[in-house]
């Protein structure tokens, strides 16, 4: 492989959500989630359960590991009135404030996250849990960390997928 043409996929992203379909279809339509505050993006994935079965004597005679899971960490700047009534967790009152009302998205998103380079690859997953935990400090006002939880699709049985840029972002 050239890895001249390798595009690398750090630095800044974009991370879109909108709620999942039927048969967990990708969202139709994706809203950008707003600024994301500076490398807190990251993508991981966690170990599935160890099964093993020993023998008499103690030794081991199988052993199988299942998948684990994946999860997609972000924190936006600032977030928007319209970020937490788009999901699900907080409502404008009549006097124009924001009502929190959990901290659980009780609904399945999608998510994308885009990044900053031409021919870089970025990830979409179709099928999401969702929680968020915000934050308010004197360094860095208001942030909302969001948590996916990946979730593998039964109906189109994949996790998440990679695609390729076609533009840079601005």
């Amino acid at each position: 492989m050239d890895k001249s043409n390798i595009i690398m996929s750090w630095s800044k992203c974009k991370v879109e959500i909108g709620e999942t379909g039927a048969n967990d279809a990708p969202a139709e339509e994706l809203s950008d989630i707003g600024t994301i505050e500076g490398k807190t993006t990251d993508l991981a994935s966690e170990s599935g359960n160890t099964l093993e079965i020993y023998g008499s004597g103690g030794e081991l005679v199988g052993y199988e590991e299942q998948n684990g899971k994946f999860v997609l960490k972000t924190t936006v700047i600032e977030p928007s009135d319209d970020l937490y009534v788009m999901l699900g967790i907080g409502t404008k009152g009549e006097d124009g404030l924001l009502n929190v009302k959990s901290h659980v998205v009780g609904k399945e998103m999608t998510v994308k996250v885009t990044p900053k380079n031409k021919g870089a690859r970025g990830i979409i997953a179709p099928k999401c849990s969702v929680s968020v935990s915000p934050s308010l400090n004197e360094e860095k006002g208001h942030g909302l960390t969001i948590t996916f939880g990946i979730l593998k699709s039964t109906v189109l049985d994949y996790w998440y997928q990679k695609f390729t840029t076609k533009t840079a972002l601005e």
